[in-house]
């Protein structure tokens, strides 16, 4: 299940445009206000009766520009959206924050987009239209915004179904992506293809039927190809690709092959998969429901035993496995 609430905040770009912005149009009021007040006599009368004149000019705009820093960024800091199960709340302010409660309910229209700057830096905009069509809330400048809308407008779909017939839906895998990593949830940019090195790197592969096998041998769990860490979709194109049969049926073939081989067919029908397309990319989802037996993972000519620890994947000594297995499989 997903921990409510989800925090959204603008990325760090965001902070770097304001402070910029901010400088300048200070700047500019600066240069101005020189023609309305004669800081040479103020700063003689004041600072500079300690220090030197041209240091003391230095100073008072150094204090200015670092206070100015400091503004915008407490601004920035304590700005956040908060998702919950049925309203979004907007925290602003500087020195004390606000609230600002949006329930979804009241929500027509979840649009994403994305300005110059925001493609850039891989950051969108995500504006909410109540039921008069009217924008009333603006996420900018976050990252995986598109993501975030899309998750929003399943959100919303949920909650006008549940009001239709009573009962609540599944979680969707762009909840579950929304909701980020934990002990029984991983994500993996692919199955096979090394995005860095630009090759088939078969450890890739180890490296999933390790995590399954972990899920596998504690109490099931879910494991989302095609999504990086910070949640943002990278799709299955370069595997499909990597493959015979360039397609999800492709993907699904290898994808048994691999695991028969490593970890045996027998435990296959504890794992299922199911592909859906984010962003106009493929992800498969593979759901692991918890084994009736231990499961090992075969890898040239040799066996491991993994348990999920955490949010990591932990292989056992054959002793430890000993004891596990004994206490586990007992105890079910």
């Amino acid at each position: 299940m997903i921990k409510y609430p989800i925090t959204i905040k603008r990325g760090p770009l965001a902070l770097i445009k304001n402070i910029v912005i901010v400088e300048i149009f200070v700047g500019i009021l600066l240069v101005l206000s020189v023609y309305a007040a004669n800081y040479e006599q103020i700063l003689r009368l004041t600072l500079a009766k300690f220090i030197r004149y041209d240091y003391a000019l230095v100073l008072s705009a150094s204090l200015l520009q670092l206070f100015v820093t400091f503004i915008v960024f407490l601004r920035w800091q304590n700005e956040n959206y908060e998702i919950r199960e049925k309203e979004i709340i907007r925290k602003k302010g500087i020195f004390s924050v606000t609230q600002k409660s949006l329930p979804l309910k009241d929500v027509k229209e979840v649009v994403f987009k994305q300005n110059l700057f925001e493609k850039l830096t891989n950051c969108g905009t995500v504006v909410i239209r109540d039921l008069n069509s009217k924008k009333i809330l603006s996420l900018k400048n976050i990252e995986n915004a598109e993501l975030i809308a899309d998750t929003l407008k399943s959100l919303i779909d949920r909650m006008i179904n549940v009001s239709k017939d009573g009962k609540d839906q599944k979680l969707s895998v762009l909840d579950l992506i929304l909701g980020g990593e934990n002990q029984n949830l991983e994500f993996k940019e692919s199955f096979r293809w090394d995005i860095k090195r630009k090759f088939v790197n078969k450890d890739l592969e180890k490296t999933t039927m390790k995590v399954i096998a972990s899920f596998l041998n504690l109490d099931g769990g879910r494991l989302i190809i095609g999504i990086s860490d910070n949640k943002t979709p990278i799709g299955l194109q370069d595997d499909y690709q990597s493959l015979p049969r360039t397609d999800r049926d492709g993907f699904e073939n290898h994808f048994n092959h691999i695991f028969n081989a490593a970890l045996g067919a027998k435990f296959r029908q504890f794992v299922k998969l199911n592909f859906e397309e984010i962003n106009g990319r493929d992800v498969c989802l593979v759901e692991v429901s918890p084994s009736d037996a231990p499961v090992y993972l075969k890898f040239n000519n040799a066996e491991e035993f993994y348990v999920r620890t955490g949010n990591a994947t932990t292989a056992l000594m054959m002793s430890e496995a000993a004891d596990y297995i004994k206490s586990h499989w007992r105890e079910n």
